[in-house]
Parts: structure tokens; sequence; C-alpha cells
């Protein structure tokens, strides 16, 4: 292994730490289903025909709210968080949820196992930015994974991907619309600072637009 590799598992091991015993217990009877393994042999994801992803989905708070909204929808998450994974498995059971998968892990090693054409839609909202310069390249948007999302995609399915940092908003815009497969819609650039309700706001979000932080709403359409 590498030192910037060594240095990226070390980084989120310590993210990963501070976690209470009934998060430690929830992921532990979980541990199985949460894995790449268990993704790979899942089968009952066919019997949906509406089909959405979650990059990086935090505390899970836009799954469980769109699994209530839309129950003959299967949404999927993944997350390389313990905490916020363990905190949606409490809410998935405490909602009695059977609409939700969730998974553990790099995402970029899951888009590779997915089938082509599978998501309606994939969220990405508000991701880590990565704000200094030599680590861009741990951000999750980079050429390789938009071609694979525009793989993984359904002819018309969506990405929506909001932030509030400046220099990820013109970095995830420059790799979207330099793949040909991907449709930027809006009417004119400056639509991007008006919010697209379809999804709920976050506590995340909600903090942003307190401190009147006025956040970047991206979509883009696979052509």
């Amino acid at each position: 292994m590498n030192s910037y590799n060594a240095n990226y598992k070390n980084y989120y091991i310590s993210r990963n730490r501070s976690l209470t015993n009934d998060q430690r217990l929830i992921l532990k009877s979980y541990k199985k289903k949460i894995s790449l393994e268990s993704f790979l042999l899942a089968k009952k994801i066919k019997k949906y025909q509406t089909r959405s992803l979650e990059i990086g989905f935090g505390t899970g708070e836009i799954l469980i709210y769109n699994a209530l909204k839309y129950p003959e929808t299967l949404f999927m998450g993944i997350e390389y968080y313990k905490r916020g994974i363990a905190n949606l498995l409490m809410s998935i059971e405490k909602e009695k949820l059977d609409n939700i998968r969730v998974f553990y892990g790099d995402a970029s090693e899951y888009l590779q196992a997915i089938e082509t054409r599978t998501f309606s839609e994939v969220l990405i909202m508000f991701p880590d930015p990565w704000p200094k310069k030599r680590h861009w390249k741990r951000r999750f948007i980079n050429t390789t994974n938009v071609s694979e999302l525009s793989r993984i995609l359904k002819l018309r399915g969506k990405v929506l991907f909001f932030t509030d940092n400046d220099n990820l908003a013109f970095w995830g815009l420059r790799h979207f619309i330099q793949n040909k497969n991907f449709l930027w819609s809006v009417n004119k650039p400056i639509d991007c600072r008006t919010r697209i309700n379809s999804h709920l706001i976050t506590r995340y979000e909600s903090k942003a637009l307190t401190k009147n932080i006025k956040p970047y709403y991206f979509k883009f359409t696979k052509q």
C-alpha cells in the first residue's frame, strides 16, 4: 500500500472510532448485509422498477424521508462513515422500512459492480469538498466516477449534485459537462443557485442557509 492510500484509509479509520455501544451492536448485526459481497448477491433489487442511489448519505435523512414518501421505489445508500450507517440502520428498524439498502465502503468500488442502466436517479448531496489542493484527488467526482455514473443510469436518468463549496461546484460542473452523456439541465447558468425542490432540506443544508451561504444545485440528465 502506498503512502497516499495508507493516509486515506487512516483518515476514515479515525473518523469511525467514536461509536456508541448501540451503534457498534447494530453494525455488528448488519455486518454481512452492508458489505460489497452482499450487494453483489442482492437479487431483490430487481423487483423494483424505480431505483435511486445516494452516494455519501451522511445521517440518512434524505433516504428515510424518500423511502417513507415513495414505498414503491428502492433507495440505496453508500457511506464510508460507520456512525452515519449505524444511525440510518436504527432509523430503518424504527420505521420498519423494507425499501432501503445500505452499504459500507468506497463508493467507487460499488459503482464498478453495478449493472448498466440500473438507477433512475443518483444523489450526491453536499459531499466532502476536500478544500486543500493536495486533497482534490480524494474527491468522489472525477472523470472515472462520472463515466461510471453515466453507465449505471437509465436513459434520461438524473444526477443531483448539491454543494456549498465554490471550488467543488466548478470542479463538479466541469467534470459532468465534459462527459458527452450528460446534459446540464438549466435554462441559464445562474439557475444553479436556485434550489431544486425535489428532496428534503437536511440539517447540513439548513445550517448553510442560516449562515446566508447560498449553495449550488446541479441537475445533470443522462442522454
